[in-house]
C-alpha cells in the first residue's frame, strides 16, 4: 500500500488529532472542501480526541487538496471549528 491518496480510494480511514479531549461534544462531523464545494462528511469520535471518517464511493472523486475543519458543538454553549488540515489527493497513475 501507498502513502499516497488517489482519486476513488473507497475504505481509507481519515483521523484528524484534535489535540483535546472531544468525547463530549454533542454534535461533530468534518467540513470538507474539494474543488471548491464544500461537502458534510458524517463523522466519529475515536479515543476520546479524534475525529475519525471512512471514506465512501464519490468523497474521493476529484484530484486536487482536500482542507478540512472539524465542525463541534460543545454542552455549555460553546460550538465552532476546529483548525484546518489538508491533504492531496492524486489522480490515477501519478
Amino acid at each position: 500500500m501507498a502513502n499516497k491518496i488517489y482519486i476513488n480510494d473507497v475504505g481509507l480511514e481519515i483521523l484528524i488529532d484534535m489535540q483535546q479531549d472531544i468525547s463530549d461534544a454533542t454534535t461533530y462531523e468534518m467540513l470538507v472542501l474539494k474543488d471548491g464545494v464544500e461537502v458534510t462528511w458524517d463523522s466519529s469520535i475515536y479515543e476520546d480526541k479524534y475525529l475519525r471518517y471512512v471514506t465512501e464511493v464519490d468523497d474521493l472523486d476529484v484530484a486536487g487538496i482536500y482542507y478540512i475543519q472539524g465542525n463541534f458543538v460543545f454542552p455549555g454553549g460553546w460550538s465552532g471549528l476546529g483548525e484546518t488540515v489538508n491533504f492531496t489527493v492524486h489522480p490515477k497513475w501519478r
